[in-house]
């Protein structure tokens, strides 16, 4: 059951200028710094959290924690509470992403706030780089993410 983690920042200071405006992540392991969630990606991410009430898409969090797995055993020690995000494998595209739809599967008020949005919507899909992609053998069919504002 590998449940792995990541502390996200909202503009983090080594990102990009093309990046204002996306979630960026460090991890050690991989020797990255500042490694990006595009926009479609941070969109997603903070279009989840608006339909929990933990924020606006205006106002994000400064600073997130995402803990993600491939196991769907690993998905029970979630709990009905958390803000939790199924993402599922739809194609790789031309530019070096794989890319992934995206669906609130909780809380319930979040999956059902997130699903109206989505009737009126389209939702574009979710494009995830090769980095995060380096935490499986191979990218998973399917994915499930919780995703935690931190306190600033």
């Amino acid at each position: 059951m590998t449940l792995y983690s990541l502390i996200a920042q909202f503009n983090h200071p080594k990102a990009s200028k093309a990046y204002d405006g996306c979630y960026s992540y460090d991890d050690s392991k991989f020797d990255l710094i500042a490694e990006p969630f595009v926009h479609d990606a941070t969109q997603a991410i903070i279009c989840a959290m608006a339909s929990a009430g933990m924020c606006s898409t205006s106002t994000p969090p400064s600073t997130i924690k995402l803990d993600f797995t491939n196991n769907s055993i690993s998905v029970k020690d979630f709990t009905a509470d958390d803000l939790v995000i199924q993402l599922t494998y739809v194609e790789y595209s031309d530019d070096d992403y794989n890319m992934y739809s995206a669906e609130v599967i909780s809380p319930d008020k979040a999956a059902f706030n997130s699903q109206i949005a989505s009737d009126l919507t389209e939702t574009p899909l979710v494009p995830l780089c090769s980095h995060l992609m380096d935490y499986f053998l191979v990218p998973p069919s399917k994915f499930w993410v919780k995703v935690t504002p931190l306190p600033s």
